[in-house]
């Protein structure tokens, strides 16, 4: 078995090697809080290293002559094709790098990553409609992030900016976000953070894989979408026993995200009517996929017994390199959000109306 719990390896599900006491030995103590600490430096490593990447291509970029920040008739910025192509593939490409060293520290084969003989059509189909309905129900509650941020005075400022209206720069948005993104994630969130953090217990791999999944993204808004999304990829993961499964779920849901943003590159008000279709097609028919799924037990989570709970969160909250990486993503969130200008109750009626509307 592998360390998903999947016939692959020599290793059986984790949770065998568990007596029934809550009681965890010093020994075994310290492996798991080894175990969390390369979940937290290598977070740190590519957090770091995406950092410094894109801190150096972005000043030999502005460094160049016509390559500097533009901003439209009202005062937003623009994103032109070399600042997104550095934002996008730069983070992907650190992950690679990253992932490879990781696979070298820890002597590890990834080829048993990408097995494909569990993978059947049926169940990835149901996955992708799954994941699209949390991608609805995500934009759903954006406008009540929103209201909730304005009634308090504030607003999530980091997507203040628009892409340059150029066919090569939307369609290296689309690669980067159809390609690039799903391959260098899931190699480290489900190839490392879920791989790790499944050895001491499936379902609390599943859910602190999907919440460092979450808030990586860095803002409110990808917070919600990432760590809802992340539980499904997480389980899909440990179903499968192979990465494969969850990078084409998640390219097929940045490819959904992506489909408004095509059609608006040609007509803004055909995007927007394209827009509530995917937004009511996907929400109806993932809910009822995913609703059909819970009752006959196709999503049903693995044990999570008092030994488990022993081996988890009161040995990761002594991790140090978990608990840096985690504020510094925390740091992030709180950093996409700023203080708005007009009053907090007249932001909050701006807020319902533009809801109302």
């Amino acid at each position: 078995m592998n360390y998903y719990g999947q016939p692959g390896s020599q290793l059986p599900p984790p949770q065998m090697y568990y007596p029934p006491e809550n009681y965890v030995p010093y020994e075994e103590k310290r492996r798991i809080r080894h175990s969390y600490n390369v979940i937290g430096l290598t977070l740190l490593i590519l957090y770091i290293l995406t950092d410094i990447l894109c801190t150096i291509a972005y000043r030999i970029l502005y460094s160049t002559p016509g390559m500097s920040v533009t901003f439209d008739e009202s005062g937003i910025r623009v994103i032109s094709f070399w600042h997104l192509f550095i934002g996008t593939s730069f983070p992907a490409l650190s992950a690679v790098i990253v992932f490879v060293g990781y696979c070298i520290f820890a002597r590890y084969d990834p080829r048993e990553l990408f097995r494909t003989e569990n993978i059947k059509a049926g169940e990835m189909l149901r996955y992708i409609m799954i994941i699209l309905f949390f991608q609805k129900v995500s934009y759903l509650c954006y406008d009540f992030i929103d209201m909730a941020l304005a009634g308090i005075g504030l607003e999530i400022t980091e997507f203040d900016y628009t892409i340059e209206h150029t066919l090569q720069t939307y369609g290296m948005n689309v690669f980067c976000s159809v390609i690039l993104a799903p391959i260098g994630e899931e190699l480290i969130y489900r190839g490392v953070v879920l791989r790790c953090s499944s050895k001491i217990s499936q379902r609390f791999g599943i859910f602190f894989s999907a919440f460092i999944f979450g808030i990586m993204h860095g803002n409110p808004y990808q917070f919600l979408l990432g760590f809802l999304n992340g539980i499904i990829l997480a389980m899909l993961t440990i179903r499968t026993g192979s990465l494969i499964p969850p990078m084409i779920c998640h390219a097929a849901n940045n490819f959904v995200a992506s489909i408004p943003s095509i059609i608006g590159y040609y007509d803004n008000t055909a995007a927007y009517i394209v827009n509530l279709i995917l937004l009511a097609v996907c929400f109806v028919s993932g809910m009822i996929v995913f609703a059909h799924a819970v009752i006959t037990g196709k999503l049903k989570l693995p044990k999570y017994t008092a030994a488990h709970k022993a081996r988890t969160i009161p040995i990761l909250i002594t991790s140090w390199s978990t608990i840096i990486i985690m504020i510094f993503y925390i740091i992030d969130i709180i950093g996409s959000v700023d203080i708005i200008e007009t009053p907090p109750q007249e932001a909050a009626i701006a807020a319902i109306k533009i809801f109302l509307q």
